[in-house]
């Protein structure tokens, strides 16, 4: 397809990406203006086919580009696309595998992809099943956000995310004891203190309770530093703030069987488990830590291991023990894979060079 340099964009997302704290993609329209595109942002919770149509015509793109997470919506979108397209429509879906089937709706995301020109998703293994050209586009991070501060890195190792779906607890919950071994150098961004062990669900809903969370995060009792950053500025700082950011790709829900027997060629790896690549992978080495995380074979197209970022065996806690251990008593080391890693994700992993990825993929294949 032949756009111009600077195509101008319908840009269709939802501000906060369904969720209810400031959105990790809420960068992406800031990244596409850094690059000197004009774009029009569509709500697509407030569409209708009217709208939509009367935008479009009003704006004349050249490109609907959307980011939209959930099956309702993609279809929604997929449904205007069906009576009102002048332009190329494609999709960049950030919550592959996970999203593709869900017992709380009767779309798929496979059916639904036919509807757009082209789907960008962050599961390579996904590619093949799309019902219309498609490519593996991963996420990325915001560097207006994270970016080294230059703050003091007193935290020894840091986490940010959440645990809360069950087989998510029992899969993360022996590596939350491993960083939670560095005491109050270990920054815990979970939804629930490190110290005491799991609970019966009744009384581990109540230490996870959100409404009384603010007080017991200020007890002095908890055996790690315990902190839930409001937004994408407060998780940067703690970045900043950490020697080792850690993180998991692995992925698990009540999503799992439906997606095996609508896909059954779908090829799990060695350990059965579905993975996903992660955004805070991007922001750790962007916020300038060391990032280290559980080895899968895309890492290795966009960084060099333990050159750029660090990786384990998923499942070999020992190994884990020993490279944090050696990453925080090798200060040399550890900082001249941060600085790397740092200098790589700012070159090739922002928003805005997805963007520029994105379109070079549409000239290519439209």
């Amino acid at each position: 397809m032949k756009l111009s340099a600077k195509p101008r964009i319908a840009y269709v997302a939802d501000p906060d990406l369904c969720t209810p704290y400031p959105s990790p993609l809420a960068g992406v329209a800031t990244a596409i203006a850094s690059l000197g595109i004009e774009y029009i942002q569509l709500d697509h919770r407030n569409l209708t086919i009217e709208s939509f149509r009367d935008q479009i015509e009003s704006f004349k793109p050249e490109l609907i580009f959307c980011m939209i997470l959930t099956p309702d919506e993609v279809a929604k979108v997929g449904q205007f696309l069906d009576q009102y397209k002048p332009v190329p429509a494609v999709i960049w879906n950030l919550e592959d595998p996970n999203s593709v089937v869900s017992p709380k709706t009767s779309y798929n995301m496979i059916d639904l992809s036919a509807k757009y020109d082209m789907w960008f998703g962050i599961d390579h293994k996904m590619v093949p099943f799309w019902k219309t050209r498609a490519a593996f586009l991963p996420i990325a991070f915001d560097e207006f956000v994270f970016r080294d501060e230059g703050l003091d890195r007193c935290y020894d190792v840091s986490y940010i995310g959440q645990i809360s779906h069950g087989n998510v607890t029992e899969m993360y919950w022996p590596y939350m004891k491993e960083l939670a071994r560095y005491g109050k150098k270990a920054m815990m961004c979970i939804d629930r203190p490190m110290g005491p062990p799991l609970l019966p669900r009744r009384l581990e809903r109540l230490l996870r309770s959100k409404r009384r969370r603010a007080f017991l995060q200020k007890l002095p009792i908890w055996r790690c530093l315990w902190t839930n950053p409001k937004d994408e500025r407060e998780k940067a700082a703690i970045i900043n703030k950490s020697k080792v950011h850690f993180g998991i790709s692995r992925v698990r829900g009540d999503w799992e069987e439906m997606l095996r027997q609508l896909l059954p060629d779908y090829p799990l790896g060695a350990d059965g488990l579905f993975y996903q690549v992660k955004s805070r992978l991007f922001q750790a080495a962007g916020g300038g830590a060391l990032a280290l995380t559980d080895h899968i074979p895309e890492l290795e197209e966009w960084f060099e291991i333990d050159k750029e970022i660090v990786t384990f065996e998923f499942g070999n806690l020992e190994a884990l023990r020993e490279k944090l251990a050696w990453y925080l008593s090798h200060a040399d080391q550890r900082e001249e894979i941060a600085r790397a890693g740092y200098a790589r994700a700012r070159r090739d992993h922002t928003y805005s060079a997805r963007v520029r990825q994105m379109l070079d993929h549409v000239r290519k294949e439209l």
